[in-house]
């Protein structure tokens, strides 16, 4: 009967024995194991699905700006030879003739980047005496700079491309400057009413007022 007590009590005694140190440690390791491997997933899910989304808006607004440059540039009779202005901003200039223009008066339309805000933005005036400018029109925000000297405006010649036409070459990187999230496109407009007599391809400029500021 003794022996009987003896064993009933030993193995109450086994079973409120619980985990050692060392099995603790085990499974909390485990445990840490599963659970960064559970945070970088959702990690890598949120960086992937954050990229995803400004390449997708960087992409939606360059192609909104190369859509409104083809239908500027397609009816120019003259492209300007692009240059900076007075605080560092990039300038190009297009000609619309007055058979192409909405008013039937011939048009100016003025581009500008500039680098320090990284926006594209663009105005407009009637080619007369004493004509005002359009107040500036932004088109993009968010351009990456280049040290690039062409970026983002250059003027292809006729006698460089091949091509009896002046085309326009719009350079744009738009998002992040460390490509984790943006688009960069590059490419040529043609000026459909140019001609290898063209004001800029002799020495000449256009339009009666060009400020640059």
């Amino acid at each position: 009967m003794t022996s009987l007590r003896r064993r009933l009590r030993l193995m109450r005694s086994e079973r409120q024995v619980g985990f050692s140190l060392i099995e603790l440690v085990v499974a909390m390791g485990i445990f840490m194991v599963f659970v960064s491997l559970f945070l970088a997933a959702v990690l890598a899910l949120s960086n992937g699905t954050t990229r995803a989304r400004l390449t997708a808006e960087a992409s939606s607004g360059v192609l909104l700006v190369f859509q409104n440059a083809d239908r500027q540039v397609r009816y120019a009779d003259a492209i300007s030879i692009p240059g900076n202005g007075a605080s560092g901003a990039r300038y190009i200039e297009f000609r619309t003739p007055a058979a192409s223009a909405r008013d039937f008066v011939v048009t100016c339309t003025q581009w500008r980047y500039q680098p320090t805000t990284g926006s594209i933005s663009s105005r407009e005036w009637r080619d007369v005496a004493g004509a005002t400018p359009t107040p500036w029109a932004q088109k993009l925000s968010g351009v990456v700079p280049k040290s690039d000297t062409t970026y983002p405006f250059e003027l292809l010649q006729p006698g460089a491309t091949g091509s009896t036409k002046q085309q326009f070459q719009l350079w744009l990187h738009s998002g992040k400057a460390d490509h984790t999230g943006g688009a960069e496109i590059k490419t040529q407009f043609v000026a459909r009413n140019s001609s290898t007599s063209s004001p800029t391809n002799v020495g000449g400029s256009i339009c009666t007022t060009v400020p640059r500021p």
